[in-house]
């Protein structure tokens, strides 16, 4: 009897144990909220819709904020004070490379949105542009190496004094370019979308877009048939302590991105009322050209490294001097 009692106590430990352990085992670790950062322009204008219609995520708040320039993100995401956000991909790469414990690379979600805008109508392929000045859309990012890149595949020399160069200029910033082109200031500019659409109705079709890069680079490229432009980065430590919001939080900007290319008017009325960088008209229209997409990183990784390999010819200090390890993509 005395036996019995006991093994039934025991019994009952050890059911106590596993119904108090249990939880403990299967609870999720849980943020107070879900700090997402975009970027004033092209790169946020994929997730405006979430800005109106997703404030939470399995319970947890998730705010919103719109920031200037890498520079302004990169120093609050490294500390702790912005969770997820937006960067060029070689920005990405530079940084996990500097500080390997610091971001992971969580989706691509924009590709090659590089256009050559003019109103010269005679311009259809990049040996056109031998002998002419063509300014560029930011000194040391995407676009110029993409195009630096494209130009030497093509036997195309840069900045020499002859007729069968072409002559980079990096004096007007990217928004300011469309009205340069408008205004002939400017004969011959490589822009990104939205800019390029920007300066097309603006012009009232005076201006075309003459070449596509991301076609270029399609034939030209060693096997990539697109580049990345736009990356979602992931604080390490909330990515690494927050594995399930985080997976769930990527794939609510899928959503928002196949949202934003279903309905182009009403994420542009959304760019417009979070002050994304463009009013709602242009933003619609441009939509459709800006190449969104959404490819997880591990799928996204091989376009990604042909890229960062184009950076690290040109200028390896711009990417850490290397590719990034396994470790940077998010699984």
């Amino acid at each position: 009897m005395k036996n019995k009692i006991v093994c039934t106590a025991l019994i009952f430990l050890a059911f106590s144990f596993s119904v108090i352990a249990r939880p403990i085992k299967e609870k999720k670790q849980i943020p107070e909220s879900l700090r997402f950062a975009v970027l004033n322009g092209p790169s946020g204008m994929c997730f405006a819709g979430m800005f109106e219609h997703f404030t939470e995520l399995d319970g947890v708040p998730v705010e919103y904020e719109v920031c200037a320039s890498p520079d302004v993100m990169l120093p609050r995401l490294i500390k702790n004070e912005i969770d997820i956000g937006i960067l060029p991909p070689n920005v990405a790469a530079k940084v996990y490379n500097t500080s390997p414990n610091s971001i992971v690379m969580g989706a691509v979600t924009g590709f090659g949105m590089l256009k050559i805008i003019s109103k010269d109508d005679t311009v259809k392929t990049l040996k056109d542009l031998k002998g002419k000045t063509v300014y560029v859309a930011g000194v040391g990012s995407t676009p110029e190496y993409v195009f630096r890149y494209l130009l030497k595949k093509s036997g195309i020399s840069m900045n020499e004094k002859d007729s069968n160069s072409v002559i980079l200029d990096f004096s007007i910033p990217a928004s300011e370019l469309p009205a340069a082109v408008i205004s002939d200031k400017v004969k011959y500019a490589v822009v990104p979308e939205p800019f390029a659409t920007v300066a097309v109705q603006k012009s009232s079709g005076g201006v075309k877009k003459c070449i596509n890069l991301t076609n270029a680079w399609a034939e030209m490229a060693d096997s990539s048939d697109d580049y990345p432009m736009t990356t979602i980065v992931i604080n390490a430590n909330f990515a690494k302590k927050y594995t399930d919001i985080t997976r769930l939080f990527l794939e609510e900007c899928r959503k928002s991105i196949e949202w934003t290319l279903a309905y182009p008017e009403k994420a542009g009325e959304m760019v417009e009322e979070h002050t994304l960088g463009l009013k709602k008209d242009i933003a619609s229209k441009a939509i459709p050209n800006c190449s969104f997409a959404y490819i997880p990183a591990k799928e996204a990784k091989p376009a990604v490294e042909e890229l960062l390999k184009v950076f690290r010819d040109y200028a390896p200090e711009s990417v850490g001097n290397k590719l990034p390890t396994e470790n940077f993509y998010f699984k």
